[in-house]
């Protein structure tokens, strides 16, 4: 069995089609389609079904990637190791997190967190959630922080839940209120945020009421949602983290909603692998900012964030 083979098939999973896997390898989609072939005979069993035109890893599929990934971990580790007997660090920590998260929340974190550990190498990469998901399943990275919409081996997840809050530039006269209702967003002008599952409750709400806002401008960010409410365009509903961070500044203000809006994702680790002791010190101290933040946090249990968690 060749390293190059099982290359191939960590690329195919994590790629998710023969023709992406391909272009990462920068081999051509057919030599990839052999590679794969060559492998199924020598293990004596297919690795993946095709559905629709979609190629799903088989139970022995699954079995055999988990341990595949520990070869890519340990090559990985040997890497990392090596590095950091040439800097001279001790210690390494990797983390992927989505943008909501990375723009201002968890650097605070990781500045305090550094001032602790300062020989510690640090990996802090932002990315979209699916790819922060990619990242923690090939067992190269510590903690991920994303917004989870599908079943992946290799992955155990941490549900985290808190609560939305709304946004205001603070000349607004909604700002003198100490919490906002459903009603007082009614006929404003509301920061839209795009393809997000909180916007699709907020519009939910208002169509059960009967109410409507003023539909100027829509985002992608949630931080770029809370800069236009610094610069007076509007107000935003979006998540506490985002929202507490923003309201340092005085142009801008928090309050808590009447009515409960749930926000949710998940931390990630790579299930291959005991927690990284510098993982579990640094995920205290995202929960101790919460805290001093005064932002509740329920924390769900590590669970394996494969198919049948999710069936």
């Amino acid at each position: 069995m060749k390293l190059s083979q099982l290359n191939a098939f960590r690329a195919i999973v994590e790629c998710q089609t023969v023709t992406a896997a391909a272009e990462r390898l920068n081999l051509s989609q057919p030599a990839v389609s052999r590679v794969l072939a060559g492998l199924e005979d020598r293990l004596g069993f297919k690795l993946f079904t095709r559905q629709r035109n979609r190629l799903i890893l088989s139970d022995e599929g699954q079995a055999f990637y988990l341990e595949v990934a520990k070869v890519f971990d340990a090559v990985s580790g040997l890497d990392n190791a090596a590095d950091s007997i040439r800097s001279h660090h001790f210690g390494t920590l990797n983390i992927a997190a989505m943008p909501l998260l990375s723009n201002a929340f968890l650097p605070r974190i990781l500045a305090s967190f550094l001032k602790q550990s300062q020989q510690l190498k640090v990996g802090f990469k932002t990315y979209r959630s699916e790819d922060v998901m990619r990242r923690v399943q090939s067992q190269t990275t510590d903690i991920g922080f994303a917004f989870i919409d599908e079943p992946l081996a290799g992955v155990k997840a941490q549900r985290v839940e808190c609560e939305c809050v709304c946004l205001l530039p603070s000349d607004s006269p909604l700002a003198k209120r100490n919490c906002i209702d459903i009603y007082d967003i009614a006929d404003q002008v509301v920061i839209r945020h795009e393809k997000d599952i909180t916007q699709r409750r907020i519009d939910a709400l208002l169509r059960r009421y009967g109410l409507s806002t003023i539909e100027h401008i829509e985002v992608s960010l949630a931080s770029t949602a809370a800069a236009l409410v610094r610069e007076g365009i509007g107000i935003a509903i979006t998540d506490p983290f985002t929202a507490h961070m923003a309201s340092e500044h005085p142009a801008v203000v928090m309050r808590p909603l009447v009515f409960g809006l749930p926000f949710e994702f998940d931390i990630l680790y790579p299930a291959l692998k005991p927690i990284h002791r510098h993982a579990e010190h640094f995920i205290e101290q995202f929960l101790l900012l919460a805290d001093e933040m005064n932002i509740y946090l329920k924390i769900g249990p590590m669970r394996d964030l494969d198919i049948s968690d999710n069936v």
